[in-house]
């Protein structure tokens, strides 16, 4: 599913469980697009969150990994927490770049069961990327 906000342009896969676009993945992914904003006057270009969270709405009540910068915010579910952020964005690239290049099987111990990017307005959004489903 593609939506966007005043400020950010979100691109999610469906859940892998519900096979559905996941509410409180977006509801999460879209507070911490306003939380970038609001850092932006006081951050310096390179600044970059990441931790780990519980989607108490979701379902399957899934931990989401996430990682959030002023040029992007990925936000990952279903994923350990001690699981390597380089390899699942490497993953979230493959499947969300035309220029991405294949991943050999077991990339990861355990994908995602469903994922979301945001990119600012303006930034480097191409809806021809976008169209994915795990």
């Amino acid at each position: 599913m593609i939506w966007k906000t005043n400020s950010h342009i979100f691109t999610a896969t469906l859940c892998r469980h519900t096979g559905k676009t996941c509410p409180a993945l977006a509801r999460m992914a879209e507070k911490l697009a306003q939380a970038m904003d609001k850092a932006k006057p006081v951050t310096t270009e390179d600044f970059e969150i990441e931790g780990n969270s519980t989607l108490k709405n979701c379902p399957q009540v899934c931990s989401a990994r996430f990682r959030a910068s002023h040029e992007r915010i990925r936000v990952f579910c279903g994923v350990e927490a001690d699981e390597d952020g380089d390899r699942l964005d490497q993953f979230a690239d493959t499947l969300l770049s035309s220029e991405a290049r294949m991943l050999p099987a077991g990339w990861l111990a355990q994908p995602p069961c469903a994922l979301l990017e945001a990119v600012p307005l303006g930034g480097e959004y191409n809806a021809s990327q976008h169209t994915v489903s795990l």
